[in-house]
């Protein structure tokens, strides 16, 4: 017998009773287990589908939350290309009589900007994700595709290389 201040040993506790014990599984037949895997297949499937439906459901609500960003920055666009060709109008010389016009350069900023963003937009899929990832939240490979279509034409505008005054002979 052991004292209260003693630890209990193996030897001094109980038993475990057979009736406490769960009674031994016998090994389910051909037709549960079929049952068992079908019933598997099945959660597994209304699993899959949840999660389908979930991502539908949010690739919808993202695409009209940035189609109007894109619509509002194509306008922006539009409006900033008129202004500065206003602007450039307004501040032009008046034309002088041409006696012996040199021809145009054949290459421009302007030409330059133009095919330098939609090179990078065709490459952006590529380049993004080397991208800052502060970037990547805030824009979406879309709305940065637009900002390059419209906004490296519109620095060669700014950029535009004006005609060199004409001497007279």
């Amino acid at each position: 017998m052991s004292t209260p201040l003693q630890a209990p040993t193996k030897a001094t506790l109980p038993m475990a009773s057979p009736q406490r014990l769960a009674p031994p599984t016998a090994e389910p037949s051909l037709d549960e287990r079929i049952a068992l895997a079908e019933l598997a297949v099945i959660r597994r499937d209304a699993r899959i589908r949840l999660r389908t439906d979930r991502l539908v459901t949010r690739v919808k609500r993202e695409a009209v939350r940035h189609a109007g960003g894109g619509l509002l920055l194509g306008v922006g666009a539009i409006a900033l290309t008129w202004w500065l060709n206003r602007l450039g109008r307004r501040h032009a010389p008046a034309p002088e009589p041409a006696a012996n016009e040199a021809p145009e350069s054949t290459h421009s900023f302007e030409e330059l900007f133009r095919d330098a963003g939609a090179v990078l937009a065709g490459l952006l899929p590529v380049l993004w994700p080397l991208l800052p990832r502060g970037w990547r939240t805030r824009f979406t490979p879309g709305t940065a595709g637009t900002l390059l279509s419209f906004i490296l034409p519109l620095l060669g505008r700014l950029f535009r290389r004006r005609p060199a005054p004409s001497q007279a002979p």
